[in-house]
């Protein structure tokens, strides 16, 4: 008896080493199956090892796993899901190998994945799908920030910054955008967006502190120059934006979108200042004449010279107007429509440029109401409706 016993004993030892060299096997022929990119057979061979008892608690299984989802994912990035499972097998892969012998390799196919995220991120935020596009982002900042923060890191701090205030999160907004200049992202934008985002949140002194910030970082940027004097209007204080692109134009009388600033600043100070709205509307007019000699078929230049002179001439025709003299209102009149006159060709060189423009065709439809030229009239106020239904 004790011999067959032992027989038994023994034959079950055997039972157990085939089993496990059976699945050992398997992680052999899922390399070689990768190796010959027949990524299927891969696939089942190693779900096969990554459940057996012999080798599911293996660094290399959990390796190998995570490269042929890796691989499936890059066939077709249309399946999620293979993204998941590769990355989930990497970091599991990660902890297991005591040993270190796939870590790089682990740790560089896992850069590869989240790097996708990122490049995914940036391509929904083109396509204005913000929350997409932070779900993403999220999980490449989440990963970098472990890994290694490096310049890409920053930049999606960025994005993810760009990404919440869209939507409007504008604390989570601005703490990106703090952490991505912390974090050395090296764009004039950031700046411009933060202060934005610090006036949205009624933080003046941050708003103007990192505009100027900015400007000493960049100090040869447009871009910047403009939004420090836009920033200057949204805070009211006419008199420093005035001052600021004025100094601008000292030393660069011909930049043209300065010039286009220069006229929503000397609108903005002569709403302010009345007693001197008649020298401001002169400054706005040259602003606007000046980039039209460089630029006749500039939209926004006609546009904003000829609602100019209209937003001129309409005030003057109020009820104080018809307190006048015959004599006085006859000369007021005459004014208006000078003003009206001069206001005509620039709107209907605007609507000309930019048809499907509702803003500029109100603009047109009040002027032929104004000089009584019903047929023209009546024809713009049917392209507005028809603009308008759809």
């Amino acid at each position: 008896m004790r011999s067959i016993r032992l027989f038994f004993i023994s034959l079950s030892f055997s039972t157990v080493i085939a089993e496990g060299f059976g699945q050992v096997v398997l992680l052999e022929k899922t390399a070689d199956y990768l190796k010959q990119k027949n990524l299927l057979a891969a696939r089942e061979a190693i779900e096969l090892a990554a459940k057996n008892e012999t080798t599911k608690n293996e660094a290399r299984t959990w390796y190998l796993r995570g490269f042929v989802y890796k691989e499936l994912y890059k066939e077709n990035p249309a399946e999620p899901a293979h993204r998941e499972t590769a990355v989930e097998a990497l970091r599991k892969s990660v902890s297991l190998d005591t040993r270190k012998e796939f870590v790089n390799s682990s740790n560089a196919a896992l850069d590869y994945l989240y790097g996708t995220y990122y490049n995914e991120g940036l391509d929904l935020i083109n396509a204005k799908d913000y929350e997409k596009a932070l779900n993403g982002l999220q999980r490449f900042i989440d990963y970098r920030a472990k890994a290694k923060p490096d310049a890409y890191y920053a930049e999606a701090l960025y994005y993810a910054g760009v990404a919440n205030n869209a939507t409007g999160k504008k604390t989570e907004a601005q703490q990106c955008f703090e952490q991505a200049l912390a974090k050395g992202y090296n764009n004039p934008i950031l700046y411009d967006d933060l202060a934005q985002v610090y006036l949205a949140n009624n933080n003046k002194a941050k708003a103007l502190s990192t505009i100027e910030a900015g400007r000493k970082a960049f100090p040869t940027d447009a871009a910047l120059r403009t939004a420090e004097i836009n920033l200057a209007l949204q805070m009211k204080e006419y008199v420093r934006a005035e001052k600021l692109i004025e100094e601008h134009l000292t030393t660069n009388p011909n930049d043209t979108d300065a010039l286009m600033v220069a006229g929503t600043v000397y609108e903005a100070v002569g709403k302010r200042d009345t007693a001197k709205q008649e020298a401001y509307f002169e400054k706005r007019k040259a602003a606007y004449k000046k980039i039209l000699t460089k630029d006749p078929n500039n939209f926004l230049a006609n546009y904003n010279l000829g609602v100019a002179y209209y937003n001129q001439a309409v005030p003057l025709l109020n009820d104080q107007a018809l307190e006048l003299s015959i004599t006085e209102f006859n000369t007021r009149l005459e004014y208006i429509s000078k003003l009206i006159a001069e206001a005509k060709p620039y709107i209907e060189k605007a609507s000309q440029l930019s048809p499907q423009n509702v803003n500029s065709l109100k603009a047109l439809s009040g002027i032929y109401f104004f000089l009584n030229d019903r047929e023209k009239f009546q024809q713009t106020q049917n392209k507005i409706k028809l603009l308008e239904k759809k």
